[in-house]
């Protein structure tokens, strides 16, 4: 007769391995990114068809200087965040936040995915590869499509300006097309 009990203890093992990666809430980092960062986009990205993150976009940059987004000037620095957010139609919550964090020259790509307003973020598993494989296409721009987008009025989106954001549509890369 074969000793299970090793086999448990791995199974174990492996099962709070995967719960906590999918069980994990919003980094410290991202909890406030509406006030704390940048909307680098005047009114929210309109949905696309192909869009893997269906709804309403707004993309935020995080520790990013305001110079450099008004300038629309790549590389990121080392150490930015870019947190995209994103609203279904006819939902008034947000039920998707992907995080790019820019590690030296590559990015950290994460999802963190809700189904109801008063439920916490979860991170789901997917392969990095998912996020690089669309991502290629804005390589040249350091993988992010959204470029900065003043209001009509020359005011930012920063965060002290939020109110005067959403007038006009969001700028992409051209000849990247809309993400």
């Amino acid at each position: 007769m074969v000793d299970r009990r090793p086999f448990r203890w791995l199974f174990g093992l492996t099962c709070v391995a995967l719960a906590s990666a999918c069980g994990s809430t919003l980094p410290d980092d991202v909890r406030g990114y509406e006030s704390d960062c940048i909307r680098m986009n005047a009114a929210p990205i309109p949905p696309y068809q192909g869009d893997p993150h269906r709804g309403r976009k707004n993309v935020y940059a995080c520790e990013v200087a305001q110079e450099q987004l008004e300038a629309n000037a790549r590389p990121f620095p080392d150490g930015a965040l870019i947190v995209k957010e994103s609203t279904r139609d006819g939902e008034s919550h947000v039920w998707l936040i992907a995080t790019a964090r820019k590690q030296g020259d590559s990015w950290q790509w994460d999802e963190y995915t809700r189904n109801f307003a008063d439920e916490e973020f979860r991170h789901i598993l997917s392969g990095e590869s998912v996020c690089t494989g669309c991502h290629d296409d804005a390589r040249a721009a350091d993988w992010i499509f959204t470029t900065y987008d003043a209001a009509p009025d020359g005011a930012t989106c920063s965060p002290s300006q939020r109110e005067q954001c959403g007038q006009r549509g969001d700028q992409e890369v051209l000849e990247l097309g809309p993400r």
